[in-house]
């Protein structure tokens, strides 16, 4: 059992069981007498609050206060003692009953002995929560060191409710208590199971190394260095395959050991999936030192030079793709695009229009030639060879594939005849993707049109503004119509009523149909209300513990997922339990038309799924002054749907997906603490940081929001370089004309997200 200076929470003997065993101060025991006065909280705990569900909450979200500076330690000591008070103040309600389960949960690490008697008092009050209750106290049982009584609890939780979605977590657990209590057949039967868990799972390694101690420990050496290898190989990226290799390197039974060239393949692609390219570069290039002969050779080859070009690391990555792309095949086809892409982002032109001038000449695809039409375009119009962009763009718009390519081609030929004050020309392209229908390319060509006819027939430029309000009302495109003319855009009511009649002969059958939906809506939430997953998950979000909520609320998505309107109520019901990630990511795979482009009938609550907004009382406590919580939000929307856990492909990390590397400049610029790879996958960290970048960017940028907006995605040198050759364009041209497809699209996802948030607070404004 761990000791520690941290307090414990004693509510007389019946409830602790270390009752007595060390000196209490204000109802809060200190395990070593010494330091307990020391390492309390200065603040009085004894707040005033009025209720039960206040004093709860004042214990449950008890925090560091401006001027006060506590340890977690101290932090826990202050909720425990909140929830004594909420205990020996309100002992037969609801919030009491809750204080009790809680205070369990905050004493497993510290206090096992006390955390066991506060759990088997809540399982007899909470049986909604019996399978996380007996999981709690498997888990103090472990603590207080009884693996043999923790393993037979932890095997009652699925045996009491069969339904638990803590089936991936129990299953590890029992076959970890059986492991410490030095059974290894009972614990291999559960850890095979751990191990055969979803690759994901954060508890497949460590099955995978407790699999491999217990083979060793019965001596079967080769199958526990099979299992080392498996876990050095797959999951590389952990603590436990560092163990792994420690324990390899040792010889096991007498044996050498080396990695073959497939284990050093296995962990480049598993470095990938991590998107750790600095890893993934070196394994692979063992892999290719090691066995040149490999049927994966070219596989290994392509990842390694996209490994390169995220890494920037252009000139290797050149070097890559030029030798892939001399060989034969689809691998050598696809080095070919990639080899273009890094001569347009290197500027080196003549290479790039020497391999367009032969590209008739490759056994490409269709795709795969209008790729490199289009990059060859890019090129030629970067650099004032406008009708030698418009040949390259015309020839990717006449036998491109997909449908996409072709309108973007067609879009990149319209833009030229516009920057060279081609009008009509420019127009006669962009009618070519409205007249085609359906493209997502439409609301951006209508709204060229119109600016196209600003310059030659004003009154057309009006009725064009007209018709993409009304067809993409919730579009970027549609937004900017506000700033460039004196028009009212439709409102989001008025989309919501469209097609409805509102003469009054008709008004009953309107009527009829909301009093319809809602019943609809009222009906799946009750249904959802009774299941068992919902009801665990609105008891664990009472008690704080939003995780393990969200894990509840998300299993529902596969059972109510075929249906439009379960799955409206659902995604409600989710972000009110804070799950945002997923009820955004639900909204967005089958609402997205209607948010996001041409409006309609949407369920109202709908509205504050796609625009979250639980985070922004966390970004305003990060804030600084000039940055507006809303463009962070709209910043998180499109950078990670709210997801804390989410790795780009360049390996930009959490809900603003921010670099590590900047992540460290920005801290040590503010005089933050050191912020590593991990720390940013806490919201609260990765928040604070991203908020200070931002208002970095908007102090280089001298607030221009654009320009700041495209420099969080591409970086500022670039951005400057942009500023400098564009400067009197205007804004909506500059946005056009930003080099990068990625950031140019980042940039109108992320205004058009910000100016829905202001729209939804009720402010309306130009945003520039």
């Amino acid at each position: 059992m761990k000791t520690s200076t941290t307090y414990y929470l004693i509510i007389g003997c019946t409830l602790a069981v270390v009752c007595g065993a060390a000196p209490v101060f204000g109802g809060v025991v200190s395990r070593d007498a010494s330091t307990s006065q020391g390492g309390k909280p200065q603040e009085s705990t004894a707040e005033p609050c009025l209720s039960a569900e206040e004093c709860f909450a004042a214990a449950v979200f008890a925090k560091e206060r401006p001027g006060l500076s506590f340890t977690k330690d101290q932090v826990m000591a202050l909720k425990l003692e909140r929830l004594r008070k909420v205990i020996k103040e309100y002992p037969v309600s609801q919030w009491g009953k809750r204080a009790v389960l809680l205070s369990g949960v905050l004493s497993i690490d510290q206090n096992p002995a006390a955390a066991i008697s506060y759990l088997r008092t809540a399982q007899r009050d909470l049986p909604v929560l019996d399978d996380y209750i007996r999981f709690w106290i498997g888990e103090a049982l472990l603590h207080l060191g009884d693996p043999k009584e923790a393993a037979s609890m932890f095997e009652s939780v699925l045996q009491a409710v069969p339904d638990s979605n803590l089936a991936d977590q129990v299953t590890f657990r029992a076959g970890e208590a059986w492991y410490q209590a030095s059974r290894c057949p009972e614990a291999i039967s559960w850890l095979l199971k751990a191990a055969a868990l979803n690759g994901k799972s954060s508890h497949v390694a460590q099955a995978k190394l407790r699999l491999a101690s217990c083979s060793l420990r019965e001596n079967q050496l080769n199958e526990g260095r099979e299992v080392l290898k498996q876990l050095w190989a797959k999951f590389p990226y952990t603590k436990e395959a560092k163990e792994a290799e420690v324990l390899l390197a040792a010889n096991i039974g007498g044996e050498p050991w080396a990695a073959s060239p497939d284990e050093h393949y296995a962990r480049a692609q598993a470095f990938l999936g991590q998107s750790l390219h600095v890893e993934a570069i070196e394994e692979l290039k063992k892999f290719l030192a090691q066995h040149p002969g490999s049927p994966h050779r070219r596989d290994a080859k392509l990842k390694l030079g996209v490994a390169q070009v995220r890494l920037k690391l252009y000139d290797q990555a050149r070097e890559t793709f030029h030798e892939l792309a001399a060989e034969k095949g689809a691998r050598a086809d696809e080095a070919t695009v990639w080899l273009v892409r890094v001569y347009l982002r290197q500027g080196l032109g003549e290479q790039l229009l020497e391999l367009c001038r032969t590209v008739h000449k490759r056994k490409l695809s269709p795709e795969q030639k209008g790729q490199i039409n289009v990059f060859c375009g890019v090129w030629l119009e970067d650099h004032a060879r406008y009708d030698e962009a418009i040949v390259k763009y015309r020839r990717a718009a006449k036998s491109g594939e997909p449908a996409s390519q072709r309108a973007e081609a067609r879009w990149r030929e319209g833009w030229v005849f516009y920057r060279t004050a081609r009008y009509r020309e420019a127009i006669t392209a962009w009618q070519q993707i409205v007249d085609q229908k359906g493209s997502e390319l439409e609301p951006q060509a209508l709204y060229w049109i119109a600016r196209s006819y600003g310059h030659v027939e004003a009154a057309k430029s009006q009725q064009v503004f007209a018709q993409l309000c009304q067809q993409f009302p919730h579009t970027y495109y549609c937004q900017l119509v506000g700033d460039q003319v004196d028009m009212v855009t439709p409102s989001r009511a008025e989309h919501g009523r469209a097609g409805v009649a509102t003469v009054s002969s008709t008004q009953p059958m309107a009527e009829s149909v909301a009093a319809s939906a809602q019943d609809n809506h009222a009906k799946n939430r009750a249904d959802i209300e009774q299941q068992s997953a919902y009801r665990r998950a609105v008891e664990l979000r009472a008690l704080g513990l939003e995780r393990d909520a969200v894990r509840e609320l998300a299993v529902l998505t596969d059972r109510y997922g075929q249906d439009p309107e379960a799955l409206a109520a659902l995604s409600i019901m989710l972000n009110e339990v804070g799950a945002y990630h997923h009820a955004l990511r639900l909204v967005r795979s089958r609402f997205r038309e209607q948010l996001e482009r041409t409006g309609g009938e949407v369920a109202d609550g709908l509205w504050g799924v796609a625009y979250p907004t639980g985070l922004i009382p966390t970004i305003q406590g990060s804030a600084v002054k000039g940055v507006d919580p809303f463009l962070v939000a709209a910043i998180i929307r499109e950078e990670s749907q709210y997801d804390q856990k989410a790795v780009s492909r360049v390996g930009a990390i959490g809900l603003m997906q921010v670099m590590p590397a900047t992540a460290s400049a920005v801290a040590q610029q503010h005089r933050l603490p050191p912020v590593s790879r991990e720390d940013l996958f806490d919201q609260e960290v990765n928040i604070r940081i991203g908020v200070r970048y931002v208002e970095q960017l908007l102090t280089q940028f001298s607030g221009n929001l654009v320009q700041t907006i495209a420099a969080y995605n591409a970086g500022p040198m670039v951005v400057r370089s942009w500023a400098d050759t564009y400067d009197g364009r205007s804004e909506d041209e500059f946005v056009e004309l930003i080099h990068y497809r990625e950031t140019r699209q980042y940039v109108k996802r992320v205004l058009r997200s910000y100016k829905e948030y202001l729209r939804l607070d009720g402010r309306q404004k130009t945003v520039s």
